[in-house]
């Protein structure tokens, strides 16, 4: 009966005491990995400046990732694949500002870029980027949060600011 409680007890403190080397390194979820792909793309281009259009933006500061307006895009990108329309305005008449609200976002401002076929996150924010109206909000240094969602090649993009 000492042996196996030795064995146990010495075996409960191999068990605790090994530390695997890579125990400290935080290994991203897939979802981590895509909202930051997006803050990096978006981000890259509100760190260099670009011209939306025929209209030169300068560098303005980064957004962050809110995931209340993650789920005002996540609902719209949901509602106009399943009832089959693209638009800002729900058929039912909602707007973006009421899809933000309804998450429990204060905000102050806000803009939406919407998009319908593209397949990644580079296709996307090259695609708004190409946009002279989407660019200048992704472009927004009043805009300083945002969110993204999709479904099915159903892309919105909610830039906001908090209202403080």
């Amino acid at each position: 009966m000492k042996k196996i409680t030795f064995l146990l007890v010495l075996l409960s403190i191999l068990i605790f005491s090994c530390k695997d080397e890579g125990e400290d390194e935080i290994i991203p979820t897939p979802d981590t990995q895509r909202i930051d792909k997006l803050l990096d793309l978006v981000n890259e281009y509100r760190s260099s400046g670009c011209n939306c259009g025929d209209e030169y933006f300068p560098p303005v500061e980064p957004v962050v990732w809110n995931d209340l307006l993650e789920e005002a895009a996540q609902n719209h990108s949901n509602d106009m694949y399943e009832n089959d329309y693209f638009d800002h305005t729900t058929p039912d008449g909602i707007g973006a500002g009421e899809r933000i609200t309804a998450t429990g976002y204060g905000w102050s401002t806000y803009g939406e870029n919407i998009a319908l076929g593209y397949s990644t996150e580079e296709a996307v924010i090259e695609g708004w980027i190409n946009s002279p109206g989407h660019c200048k909000n992704i472009m927004n240094g009043n805009l300083t949060e945002m969110g993204v969602g999709e479904n099915n090649s159903y892309w919105t993009q909610v830039l906001a600011s908090p209202n403080n």
